[in-house]
């Protein structure tokens, strides 16, 4: 049972469900975007924003790696808990969960997603079909944090949005994620360059 009225994900999230008062929205991440989820799940606590039923659905490899879970219960009023190795929860990924919360509540107002590109695709293309109003935190690479170097640019519908000023928050239905993780993989050789470095630095 969730200790406050409510519960939510992202940092522009807030005002994202902020329309969805006393109405039902489903919170999803995987295990490193959790720690965002139940960071801003606190804070909109405090600010007293009411959402009026929250389920919230987060995704690990193993039961092993689970972390947080009395804390999530708190904050929500349904919490499902998805491994990728069936240890623990649903056997499958957050997305599973998320169908699992669409067919069991026929009246979920609006869906916020954390995680990496390939799964807030999945979630966008879950909820799809049903018109579901449904938001993702954007999370490109970001330098300067001011829309000058065009790091962090996503086309969002016909147009061309920055992350770091725009965002991160888009309507995922709208987000061409095919372009964001070809975008992303350019850095890729770039991204190995410097692990390597620094694992010989911190050695």
């Amino acid at each position: 049972m969730r200790a406050t009225t409510v519960k939510a994900a992202g940092r522009g999230a807030v005002a994202a469900l902020a329309a969805a008062a006393a109405g039902c929205a489903i919170v999803l991440a995987t295990a490193a975007g959790a720690a965002e989820l139940y960071r801003n799940a606190v804070s909109v606590g405090i600010n007293s924003l009411v959402i009026g039923y929250v389920i919230g659905v987060i995704g690990f490899r193993s039961k092993e790696l689970i972390f947080w879970r009395e804390r999530f219960e708190q904050y929500c009023d349904e919490l499902i808990i998805c491994t990728d190795d069936g240890s623990a929860g649903i056997h499958g990924r957050v997305t599973d969960g998320l169908q699992v919360a669409l067919d069991r509540h026929d009246d979920i107002d609006r869906v916020v997603a954390i995680g990496p590109p390939i799964m807030m695709k999945a979630c966008a293309e879950t909820t799809r079909p049903a018109g579901i109003e449904t938001i993702v935190s954007m999370n490109p690479i970001v330098v300067d944090g001011t829309g000058m170097c065009g790091g962090c640019r996503v086309t969002v519908g016909n147009d061309i949005k920055f992350a770091c000023v725009d965002g991160p928050e888009f309507d995922a239905h709208k987000v061409d994620f095919d372009e964001l993780m070809n975008r992303l993989g350019r850095y890729r050789g770039d991204e190995k360059t410097a692990l390597e470095t620094w694992k010989k630095v911190a050695s």
